[in-house]
């Protein structure tokens, strides 16, 4: 009785998934086939053979089964090839929840997009088999000023495999301002700037206290992540709030952060 298959399940997968072959006259299959390659089955009955799904190319392939010497009838199997990951844009975001944009291959079955130990994103858009958004996962309690982890993105080809930098996003804690010293003096003038988590700064602006235009200073240099040095900006004489802005947000004002300009 020559082997005829009527079915597969599941019809598309990836490799290391189960799958079951249902037909007639599958007594004494020794191997399937999928396109150009083929496995030994894991149970064979009557009516159904299971194999796991080796590696194939991505896209439609023929299974047929091999039982006592003859060949079935094929069916179609869509093989879905796992995704790549990267890169992340942007790369570098705050601690809060934050749209991020993933470029890659292999996302369009993409169901969950995982931010290392931080946790799953939410909001997933497929957007096309390249690249997909998604909304960052708010960091708990930081250890340190910063916290790179691996993106992973999830698919029914299986699950991206990190390749480092490109792979990878950084979140950052936002800053904060303790003190200033000295706290007054004129424009042009240098002040320290004393605070936590003040690394990537990308601006520094003077605000007056009540209300007012802020001013971006043009002159500052990072000495480590509590401190950095600042050049006053031209100002009228009165009080200000410096604020430092890093890719973890900008501080809150506090009566610490002021300095006066005489």
């Amino acid at each position: 009785m020559a082997p005829v298959l009527t079915s597969l399940t599941p019809i598309q997968s990836h490799s290391g998934v189960s799958l079951t072959i249902t037909g007639t006259g599958l007594t004494g299959t020794t191997k399937v086939t999928f396109g150009t390659k083929s496995v030994v089955p894991t149970s064979v009955t009557a009516t159904t053979v299971v194999c796991v799904i080796p590696s194939l190319c991505a896209g439609q392939v023929p299974v047929t089964v091999t039982t006592s010497g003859i060949v079935s009838n094929s069916l179609s199997f869509f093989y879905i090839g796992p995704p790549s990951c990267g890169p992340v844009d942007p790369a570098i975001g705050p601690g809060a929840a934050s749209a991020v944009t993933i470029n890659g291959s292999g996302l369009l079955t993409a169901t969950g997009v995982t931010f290392g130990a931080v946790g799953a994103g939410t909001g997933l858009t497929v957007v096309s088999d390249t690249q997909l958004t998604v909304t960052t996962p708010v960091h708990g309690a930081f250890t340190g000023s910063t916290d790179t982890v691996n993106v992973t993105v999830a698919t029914a080809g299986g699950g991206s495999i990190p390749v480092g930098a490109t792979s990878q996003y950084t979140f950052y804690d936002a800053p904060t301002v303790t003190a200033v010293a000295p706290a007054s003096g004129a424009s042009g003038s240098s002040t320290t700037v004393t605070g936590t988590n003040l690394v990537g700064v990308t601006g520094i602006t003077f605000t007056p206290v009540g209300g007012g235009a802020a001013v971006a200073a043009v002159d500052f240099t990072s000495i480590s992540a509590t401190q950095l040095q600042v050049t006053v900006p031209v100002l009228a004489a009165g009080a200000y709030d410096i604020q430092v802005t890093t890719p973890g947000g900008t501080s809150a004002v506090v009566p610490a952060d002021q300095f006066t300009v005489v």
